[in-house]
């Protein structure tokens, strides 16, 4: 029979949800922490994994210390170890939850960023697993520089558990080397740090990030759970459970037909409806389904838009078959605005004439002195911003702002439409 494993990270508990109402309990990380400990139970889980910040560091002396006590209580109950590795978060908390061993179904591996290899037996089947966990806050060097096991069995399969940042050298939260990582001898990595569900590595060693299992922000979009692997002997299957509570989405809706505030309401309320039905069978355990609004097509009066599509973040209210409440968060405006013959303008010795000059240059392939010097301003100011220290510290795991000369180009020329569309209707006022 095979060993079926349940797996996850960066539950962050004590942190809630954002956009949903504040009395809803399905908002909160704990809400998710108990569906997984009885997802466990009701399934016969044989092992429960986490790969580390399962604590937030902000909340660790208030809600969140008490309900991951619980339901360690209740896997003890129920005959289910737990194998853990600290993160960044809960480098400290962890440890000493654990070491009181109140819950001998608890094993912390990698105490104080040593490795440690543990092995586990039930019906006749064998499996080991191993792991590194935050001895402080921030770890700069690669955790697999210090790899060094002796007692590996390679008969018996093996997974790793380790929290950190894989493919970036400079992280201050234990960088990963993926090729090092790949080429240890585990059938099977479990990563955390990382709140984005992503396969690094589809073959042996197959390489995951399970993602935060609770949806905290309209940046975790897409389906969010543990990871449930099937061991049998070296063969290793893996599916996500989708768990989380909360579901955040971003919609793209073409706007260019509204032509008042009747229509674009109408417009974006189908584009949800269509969007919502689509994925019904997702939602089973979805109270809350929430959306981002990206307005995109071309529209005569950009301002009118925006006034018309306010509203629709307050009043919009739908329940779904499932039970599901869907909402919308925000509405973003990515809109064009509708001008006339581009080349007439551009032969106007005017602030106008500059802008639809340099739309056209960008479109053809062309350049300009006026161009050329915003491409350079634009590059120069984004090289600026990803050096400041100011913004180094306010990003913490975003990654730098990448300004190629197409993507520079893209950013021009909706700035330049944008204002060419503000002047000529000033012109029509």
């Amino acid at each position: 029979m095979p060993i079926k494993i349940l797996s996850t990270a960066d539950l962050h508990l004590g942190k809630s949800s954002s956009g949903i109402p504040p009395n809803a309990e399905e908002k909160s990380t704990k809400y998710t922490w108990n569906r997984i400990v009885d997802y466990s139970i009701e399934n016969n889980i044989d092992i429960l994994l986490l790969a580390g910040d399962i604590v937030d560091r902000d909340n660790r002396y208030y809600e969140a210390i008490g309900q991951l006590q619980a339901g360690f209580k209740k896997l003890k109950d129920a005959d289910i170890p737990v194998y853990v590795v600290a993160g960044n978060h809960d480098f400290d908390v962890l440890p000493e939850i654990i070491k009181s061993r109140e819950f001998d179904n608890i094993e912390l591996l990698g105490f104080n960023g040593k490795w440690e290899l543990k092995r586990f037996s039930k019906n006749g089947k064998d499996i080991q697993f191993i792991g590194w966990s935050f001895p402080n806050q921030y770890v700069r060097e690669d955790p697999l520089l210090s790899f060094k096991i002796d007692n590996i069995d390679p008969n018996i399969p093996v997974i790793g558990l380790l929290h950190g940042e894989a493919g970036s050298r400079e992280s201050k939260y234990a960088p990963i080397d993926i090729n090092s990582l790949i080429n240890k001898p585990i059938l099977a990595w479990i990563l955390g740090h990382i709140h984005k569900p992503e396969e690094l590595n589809e073959n042996a060693p197959f390489v995951w990030y399970p993602g935060s299992p609770h949806a905290l922000s309209a940046k975790e979009t897409g389906i969010h759970g543990p990871l449930l692997l099937t061991v049998n002997d070296s063969e290793i299957k893996a599916v996500t459970i989708p768990l989380s509570p909360i579901r955040y989405k971003t919609v793209k809706v073409d706007i260019t037909d509204s032509e008042d505030e009747y229509s674009l309401r109408d417009t974006i309320i189908s584009a949800i409806f269509i969007d919502a039905n689509g994925i019904l069978e997702e939602l089973e355990n979805v109270a809350y389904l929430v959306y981002d609004i990206s307005l995109i097509g071309e529209h005569k009066n950009i301002r009118a838009i925006d006034s018309w599509s306010i509203p629709i973040i307050g009043e919009f209210d739908l329940e779904m078959e499932s039970g599901t409440k869907v909402s919308v968060r925000k509405v973003l405006s990515n809109i064009s605005p509708t001008i006339g013959n581009l080349k007439e303008l551009a032969k106007e010795p005017s602030p106008a004439g500059i802008l639809a000059e340099s739309i056209l240059a960008i479109q053809n392939g062309n350049s300009t002195d006026f161009l050329e010097e915003l491409l350079t301003k634009l590059k120069q100011k984004t090289g600026e911003i990803n050096n400041s220290g100011t913004y180094q510290a306010l990003r913490k795991n975003e990654k730098l702002i990448e300004m190629t000369n197409e993507s520079a180009s893209e950013k021009v020329i909706k700035e330049c439409k944008r204002l060419l569309g503000e002047l000529i209707s000033q012109r029509e006022e």
